[in-house]
């Protein structure tokens, strides 16, 4: 199935369901409103960084209050763009959610780093359904 970002349909690796455990080293509020939690390997041993996204929506109230919880942002706030928020501490969390491979970051070889952000995987954990705060 051709990458583009008009796929509608999922391919095969973006239908199962994943688990993914990291430390959560930045936090940032995009410009459709979605909270991206960026994830290191929890060991410090991989390099490398993952994201990981709440969308906006009643389904997901509870883990954006959560996620809020851990930044010293006040509210109301309003941003034109995204917007990174100072956290508090770093907590290692486990996500579950869907993989979604972000064509629209993907570098012309189709590797699994941004064109951009070098250090950011073009796979992403979308949207994220449930958050455990392991440590």
């Amino acid at each position: 199935m051709p990458l583009t970002p008009k796929t509608d349909t999922r391919i095969a690796a973006e239908q199962k369901w994943y688990n993914l455990t990291g430390r959560v080293v930045g936090v940032k509020v995009e410009a459709d409103g979605d909270i991206t939690l960026v994830l290191k390997d929890a060991d410090g041993k991989k390099a490398g960084t993952v994201g990981a996204e709440i969308p906006v929506g009643p389904i997901w109230c509870e883990l954006r209050q959560t996620v809020f919880g851990w930044t010293t942002q006040s509210f109301p706030f309003t941003f034109k763009e995204s917007q990174k928020l100072e956290m508090r501490e770093q907590h290692i969390i486990t996500v579950t959610g869907k993989a979604f491979f972000d064509v629209q970051h993907v570098s012309a070889d189709n590797s699994n780093r941004r064109t951009k952000q070098k250090k950011y995987a073009v796979w992403e954990i979308h949207p994220v359904m449930a958050l455990h705060v392991d440590q």
